[in-house]
């Protein structure tokens, strides 16, 4: 059976090396007494076959060496090859793990998906008592839910983002702090989750244009006004299912889910949730929707530099879990029953979603870009692409399969809602986790 893992293959490799070994040792020492032979043949001046001259015995006895030469140089390129071959396995399993995202978030596509970041295990609703607690900050007490006037998306003028030139990806200090949370939070995955962090490696410098960005995602009201003048079909409502978190099951392709409907159940309108983020949108009715408002999606690295908004710390309120300090709509102390991580003493008073801006704005003035739902962006996924990424406005890959989605949700704690953090899912990929906002060049 061929090797499959790295452990596997590397003892393949030490193996193939001591046979090149071996084979290299025999070689020498046929070489070498074949030499020897010829010298005592000659010396005694004795000949295989009597009848033929002495001087005939140095052209048959290189005609013996080389054929010696021919056969072991034969067994060397076999052995050469094996171990050729078996480091460009690795390499290419080292590549595979980068782009991880793509093979396990895999599902990112129409079984598991994600939201923003690693497909998340399929878990059974946890007891309280046995909950994982992923966070930095000192034990707090749960905060209420932030209470504010009700705000209008429609009525909030774009942001106006200032171009400017960032760090774009993780830092050496942050990735393993990154790896250990995602190993905490994604035991199931938790192999996984090197590879998955590395994508957001090597750290370099993007110049961005001034941009504009909508203050908050796109609403259940919004979206339904650009149905309601379209006519527009979701990809959700044309296939009949999309992923919701089932009890004891995970996140299930459901039928009947759509975004009117998130969970199979009750109007979005009815049950008070008209400024709620739109949710079971795919990145083609995302894609469509900027499209009828005459906006865009914002591309990978504009989401970013929004999000972190000129701070240089992990997250842009600091390095820690918020605490009781209102920021995000992320895996909270109302969650302990239905997810398998948290961050401990912090309730931001929702389960699932929120109304958009119920929380803190970061310093550009931009709402829930951290949490709530996870955005879909304009870029094609690749988990290799900061190894070659443009310096000055990148917009991604020019194919793939996957689309970039960033921000995390309101299901991620610690690891997922990092501003760096990065996954894909394919473009038809719907779910109650995952929306978008809209970005507009700045010229217009």
């Amino acid at each position: 059976m061929a090797p499959q893992t790295p452990e596997e293959l590397i003892s393949s490799l030490v193996a193939n090396m001591a046979f090149m070994l071996l084979i290299a040792a025999v070689c020498g020492y046929m070489l070498y007494h074949s030499e020897r032979e010829a010298k005592r043949l000659l010396t005694t001046k004795k000949a295989w076959h009597p009848n033929r001259p002495i001087a005939d015995e140095p052209a048959a006895l290189r005609r013996h060496r080389l054929q010696l030469i021919i056969l072991y140089s034969v067994f060397l390129t076999i052995a050469l090859l094996v171990v050729i071959k078996d480091f460009m396995v690795i390499l290419e399993l080292k590549n595979r793990s980068l782009v991880a995202p793509q093979e396990q978030q895999a599902s990112v596509s129409e079984q598991t998906g994600s939201g923003g970041h690693q497909a998340e295990p399929v878990v059974k609703p946890a007891d309280p008592a046995s909950v994982t607690d992923t966070t930095h900050a000192q034990p707090s007490r749960p905060s209420r839910p932030r209470q504010q006037a009700r705000i209008d998306p429609d009525k909030a003028a774009i942001v106006l983002v200032p171009g400017g030139t960032f760090w774009m990806g993780i830092s050496d200090d942050e990735r393993d702090r990154a790896i250990e949370d995602c190993k905490t939070e994604l035991t199931k995955h938790a192999a996984s989750c090197t590879g998955w962090v590395l994508t957001e490696q090597p750290r370099h410098q993007v110049t961005l244009d001034p941009f504009s960005l909508d203050p908050y995602e796109v609403t259940n009201r919004q979206f339904e006004r650009f149905v309601q003048a379209t006519g527009y079909q979701t990809t959700a409502e044309k296939k009949g299912t999309a992923e919701v978190r089932v009890a004891g099951q995970g996140w299930q392709e459901t039928k009947g889910v759509t975004w009117r409907h998130p969970e199979a159940g009750p109007d979005v309108f009815a049950s008070g949730r008209a400024e709620h983020p739109v949710v079971n949108v795919s990145w083609h009715d995302a894609e469509a929707y900027c499209r009828w408002a005459g906006k865009r999606l914002p591309t990978e690295a504009e989401f970013e530099y929004a999000t972190r908004a000129g701070t240089q710390t992990i997250y842009w309120w600091g390095n820690f879990s918020p605490g009781t300090r209102q920021v995000a709509n992320v895996a909270d102390e109302s969650a302990r029953t239905i997810l398998p991580v948290i961050l401990a003493g912090y309730d931001d008073g929702y389960l699932t979603t929120a109304p958009v801006g119920s929380y803190e704005a970061n310093p550009f003035g931009l709402f829930d870009m951290t949490g709530n739902v996870a955005e879909w962006t304009a870029d094609w996924y690749d988990g290799l692409y900061y190894r070659k990424s443009p310096e000055r406005n990148p917009t991604g890959p020019s194919s793939g399969d996957s689309r970039m989605i960033r921000g995390g949700g309101w299901n991620d704690a610690a690891s997922g809602i990092r501003p760096t953090s990065r996954g894909g899912g394919v473009p038809t990929k719907r779910d109650t986790r995952t929306g978008f906002r809209c970005a507009q060049d700045r010229s217009k």
